[in-house]
């Protein structure tokens, strides 16, 4: 039986997918075989899209000059990153390979080869709306049987994907499962406590109304204060420190920093070398702030510690978590090709789904400063084949009307 390249990338969504369901599920620790069995849905997926990206490598012809070269680099540096990262022992092997934050994150960008083809969007959209099914099946089991947990959110935040593209675009009975799935992914927010999740709701609907504007100049003086706005938020962090803008969003609003002490401890472990190399995909670095708290929970306050380990092999912040592991060059390597590819979506494009996929470049950039590190996850997915398309001259430089033949929204 002959299997077609877009049911080899329909079935790779799928086993990613199932290996974040089992995950939350199962939770496996260690090397086990639960764990391998589990594990081998993540690297069945990971060798089909590399598998497939390599097929589609001739459509690197079709990007910018500056992008083509970036992305050389940045695969090149992730390949060092992961290797970094290997060792003579079998449970390194094992996170390296089986954990979505560590070896499989950095060679995600090659996904981007992926990108040219804008028919696997239409794959993308009906594997999100069947795991969404699924997950509206099993949430009250899920529920009422264990704690919800960030694992769970993984599966749910393409419903931000799906809403930013547009909910005008589906019939009835897809509208309907947006709903429920937001409420899901509402009730896990709460229950979870993910407050990045209510600002990446917030950026969503931000985004879409500004892109409601009909006034195309208004529209775009928008655009460019936002983006330029966060390029000089950007470099404030990494001179001046997060901590002013900390206290400085501290006097306009109530909020509890959580941020702070990432960067500071992180920054101050750090070698001058390290920041900007890195220390390999398994690298890590030690937590005083976790190694206080764990101490006070169990020695004063006489109760089990639950989290984090005072040596941590990640952070919560995207690009703290790019620093760790592959140091200054990873981070201006991904922040390269992430707001190039938003400048073209946003300013260079003639259809609203390239410029759609823009905003969602721009929203990851953003929330970038305050969380979502990469990972081997749809949201990740579809982030990379997101620049893909919007690289892509073709792709761009296509109407509405032909955007709409190509890809059956509904």
């Amino acid at each position: 039986m002959y299997i077609t390249e877009k049911n080899l990338f329909k079935i790779a969504l799928f086993f990613n997918s199932i290996y974040i369901f089992l995950f939350f599920l199962f939770s496996p620790q260690g090397i086990s075989v639960s764990k391998i069995l589990i594990t081998s849905f993540l690297l069945f997926s990971f060798v089909v899209f590399v598998f497939l990206s390599l097929r589609n490598k001739k459509s690197l012809n079709d990007i910018p000059y500056l992008a083509k070269y970036a992305f050389y680099l940045l695969m090149f540096w992730g390949i060092v990153t992961v290797s970094r990262g290997f060792s003579l022992s079998i449970q390194d092997w094992v996170t390296n390979l089986g954990n979505v934050y560590m070896g499989l994150a950095w060679l995600m960008p090659i996904l981007i080869l992926l990108g040219h083809k804008i028919e696997y969007w239409n794959i993308i959209i009906k594997v999100i709306f069947t795991i969404f099914k699924l997950l509206i099946v099993s949430f009250l089991i899920v529920y009422f049987s264990m704690n919800l947990s960030v694992e769970y959110s993984w599966l749910l935040r393409p419903v931000c994907f799906l809403i930013l593209i547009g909910l005008y675009r589906y019939k009835l009975i897809n509208k309907i499962i947006i709903f429920l799935i937001l409420t899901i992914y509402l009730i896990t927010a709460i229950k979870v406590d993910i407050r990045v999740d209510f600002m990446y709701l917030f950026l969503v609907f931000s985004f879409i109304l500004i892109d409601s504007i009909k006034q195309i100049k208004i529209k775009r003086s928008f655009l460019k204060y936002i983006l330029f706005s966060f390029i000089i938020l950007l470099c404030i962090v990494f001179t001046v420190g997060y901590e002013t803008l900390s206290n400085f969003v501290a006097q306009i609003i109530d909020f509890q920093d959580s941020r702070t002490f990432l960067f500071q401890e992180l920054f101050q472990e750090l070698s001058p070398i390290e920041k900007i190399f890195g220390r390999g995909s398994l690298g890590t670095y030690y937590s005083h702030y976790f190694e206080h708290t764990k101490w006070y929970i169990v020695e004063i306050l006489h109760r089990p510690w639950w989290g984090d380990s005072s040596t941590r092999i990640t952070t919560e912040v995207g690009y703290l978590q790019m620093i760790l592991k592959g140091g200054l060059i990873m981070l201006i390597l991904n922040l390269f090709l992430m707001t190039y590819a938003t400048y073209l979506a946003l300013f260079k494009s003639n259809n609203r789904f390239v410029k759609r996929l823009g905003f969602y470049i721009l929203i990851l950039i953003i929330l970038s400063l305050i969380s979502f590190r990469p990972a081997f996850i749809p949201t990740f997915i579809i982030l990379w084949i997101a620049i893909g398309t919007v690289l892509s001259k073709k792709n761009r430089q296509m109407g509405n009307e032909e955007i709409e033949n190509l890809i059956k929204f509904k």
